[in-house]
Formats: structure tokens, C-alpha cells, sequence
């Protein structure tokens, strides 16, 4: 596909423009500005905006493939230690950059263990993650998936912006994990291009 590889994909990004506020703790908070909607294709792929659970989102998700997605995402922690979102999945799980939230450690994390790397430019792949404490435990995500840039905002107070460049073709599937975790609400919409 063109554009899955670093020789082919954009080479390099400054991220989206954001919109800075101030969060009711006083801190500021920073979420991707309203224009970015112009980028959506058409209707949502997918549209949940009642309590559903991980299993019953994940059935809808089956069908939705992508490798320009833009995903938001509000989850509530329930009894899950670790939950989030799967991002470039193979349907067997082989690949996939996985986005979560370790409730007992209070942190925010990517891991890329197993991204694959179809590419020269990065061999240190891994498991990034800093603080980010829940708010009566519910997770916020508002992420977009420019072919190899995974661009990640978290309650409007953190990002994480990483790149994955997975070996299999297959490797364009979405996938929420979390048992115990319950979707409150979430969007997929195909996006145009954001860095054309």
C-alpha cells in the first residue's frame, strides 16, 4: 500500500494544530482544533453513544479497516487494570500498536512491541508511558491514524505521538481490550489525508 513505509509515507510531521484551554484543576489542556473535522470522508464508520461493552463494540469493529482513521474513544476503567485501543491490527494480532491506560500505575502508555518495523529509520520499538491520573476513571481518546503516525490525545491533557510501520498489508484493523472496561461512547470516521 502506498504509504504504509517510511520510504514511501510522509517523511516528516510537525503534528496537528491544537487549541489550548484551561482544565478546571488550572492546568492547561490542549486538544486537536475543530478544523480537523473537515478531513472526515463521509459518514461515521461507526457510531456508539450508549454504554456498550468491550465484546460488543469489538463485533462492530470487526469490518472496520484503516490505515487514515480518526477514532474517538471514552472509556470507563470498571474492574480493568489495563485498558484501551489497538490500533493497525493483523486480524490474527501479530501486529498492532497498542494505546492503553495502567489504571494502578496512573499512566498513559503506547506499546510498540509488536508494531513491526518495516523500516530503517527506527529499531528501538517499544513500551512508552508517562502519568496521567483518571478523572472518576473514565479515558478519553481522540485519535488519528495518519498511515504511519499515530497521533494520540488523552482527556485533553496528554498526547502521545509515535509511528508504526507493520510488515503485513493485513495490518489495518481497530481492536479495544480491557475486560471489565465499559465503551461509553465512540466515532470512527475515515479521514482524508492530513499531512497533503
Amino acid at each position: 500500500m502506498k504509504g504504509r513505509t517510511a520510504k514511501n509515507g510522509p517523511q516528516c510531521r510537525a503534528g496537528l494544530p491544537i487549541e489550548l484551554s484551561v482544565l478546571p484543576d488550572g492546568d492547561i489542556g490542549f486538544s486537536p482544533v475543530e478544523e480537523v473535522s473537515r478531513l472526515h470522508v463521509g459518514e461515521p464508520l461507526m457510531d456508539i453513544n450508549a454504554p456498550t461493552s468491550i465484546t460488543d463494540a469489538n463485533s462492530r469493529l470487526t469490518d472496520i479497516k484503516g490505515d487514515m482513521l480518526h477514532i474517538k474513544l471514552t472509556l470507563e476503567r470498571g474492574s480493568a487494570d489495563t485498558f484501551g485501543l489497538d490500533v493497525l491490527r493483523s486480524p490474527g494480532d501479530e501486529e498492532r500498536t497498542r494505546l492503553f491506560h495502567d489504571a494502578p500505575a496512573g499512566q498513559l502508555g503506547v506499546d510498540r512491541t509488536r508494531s513491526g518495523n518495516d523500516s530503517g529509520a527506527e529499531q528501538n520499538l517499544g513500551i512508552q508511558k508517562g502519568p496521567l491520573t483518571l478523572s472518576n476513571g473514565t479515558l478519553t481518546l481522540d485519535v488519528f491514524v495518519d498511515r504511519s503516525v499515530i497521533e494520540t490525545y488523552a482527556n485533553s491533557h496528554k498526547s502521545i505521538t509515535t509511528r508504526a510501520y507493520p510488515f503485513r498489508q493485513d495490518s489495518l484493523g481497530l481492536r479495544l481490550f480491557g475486560d471489565g472496561s465499559v465503551v461509553k461512547s465512540m466515532t470512527v470516521w475515515k479521514m482524508g489525508s492530513m499531512t497533503d
